[in-house]
């Protein structure tokens, strides 16, 4: 990767998940239009799943800036793109994100609490990219794949199962994602058994047995406000890994409350990892996901491992 200079984008493309946010994809899209009024903006939305990355490498070569319209799913399809756009050798724009789906911890991680169109606003007076971490799972079967926030294993499975039935819910019943996914969390961690984990960090067991979660990433967000991982940051060239031991009804409410401030780490059932690569050996039959989106058929073993500043995200000139 080449590092750029400030400039003022000219050519903006946009991958639009029109599904995203309830079908909120292409209103968004129409702000993002107005935000960046006098650029050319060329917009690709995308109509199925697994769309996302093409539409992101077709506008790639011709974009000074490439916007993700969606949750943390397309934001990741998007990401991976220009990741495997850079190491073949191809020009990537960096990329921004309006945040349109349940959760948006992407946009948290990158951005804060800045609203997205303040940012936009600021962006289409000069852009100054930044290199960001991404990191990688793969394992010995056909599991092969980037990430942006992270992989996890356990309770998260079931909690997007349950956030995604919430948030469907007929007219006013229907949660908000945030609170859905908190909802959701809980329900899993009640239901979902503990499994059986080994982990190795370069080589070296740091732990063995019982878990009801284990994530592992370089977001420091999931579920859209949960500092999940407290101590990620887009550019610390690591990746961190947390281990939730299971706990009884009555320390619950605890765990909980200190996960809201990111201070579970201090909970004696809680373990806290930082590492450059780490393996995973826990049941297949137990319910992963990335960035998000569950993984069928999760192999048994898998390994993880940090890309330091693989990804050019934009951030407005005037931060510099």
């Amino acid at each position: 990767m080449t590092p750029e200079r400030a400039r003022v984008p000219e050519r903006v493309g946009a991958v639009v998940n029109p599904t995203a946010g309830s079908g909120r994809g292409v209103a968004l899209l129409g702000e993002l239009v107005a935000a960046f009024e006098g650029t050319t903006v060329r917009a690709r939305i995308t109509g199925g799943p697994d769309e996302a990355p093409a539409a992101a490498r077709a506008l790639a070569p011709e974009s000074d800036l490439l916007v993700a319209v969606g949750g943390d799913g397309t934001v990741r399809e998007v990401a991976d793109a220009l990741v495997s756009c850079d190491a073949d050798g191809g020009d990537t724009p960096p990329l921004f994100v309006v945040p349109a789906g349940r959760g948006n911890s992407t946009y948290r991680h990158w951005y804060g609490e800045r609203p997205w169109r303040a940012v936009a606003a600021a962006l289409a007076d000069g852009t100054r990219p930044v290199a960001v971490d991404v990191g990688t799972v793969e394992s010995p079967s056909d599991l092969d794949a980037r990430f942006v926030l992270g992989f996890s294993v356990g309770v998260f499975g079931r909690a997007l199962a349950a956030a995604t039935a919430l948030g469907r819910l007929p007219g006013p019943l229907a949660l908000p994602g945030p609170l859905a996914y908190t909802l959701g969390t809980g329900y899993g961690t009640l239901v979902e058994p503990p499994f059986a984990v080994e982990i190795e960090r370069s080589g070296e067991r740091c732990f063995a047995g019982a878990a009801r979660l284990v994530a592992v990433g370089g977001g420091r967000y999931r579920g859209g406000t949960t500092p999940l991982l407290p101590d990620a940051r887009p550019t610390d060239g690591r990746l961190h890994l947390l281990v939730v031991e299971p706990v009884g009804l009555r320390e619950l409410p605890t765990l909980c409350r200190l996960a809201r401030t990111g201070d579970h780490p201090r909970h004696p059932a809680v373990h806290y990892y930082r590492g450059k690569a780490f393996d995973l050996r826990a049941p297949g039959g137990v319910g992963a996901e990335i960035d998000g989106t569950p993984i069928d058929d999760r192999p048994d073993d898998v390994g993880l491992t940090v890309l330091p500043e693989a990804l050019w995200v934009a951030v407005p000139a005037s931060t510099a």
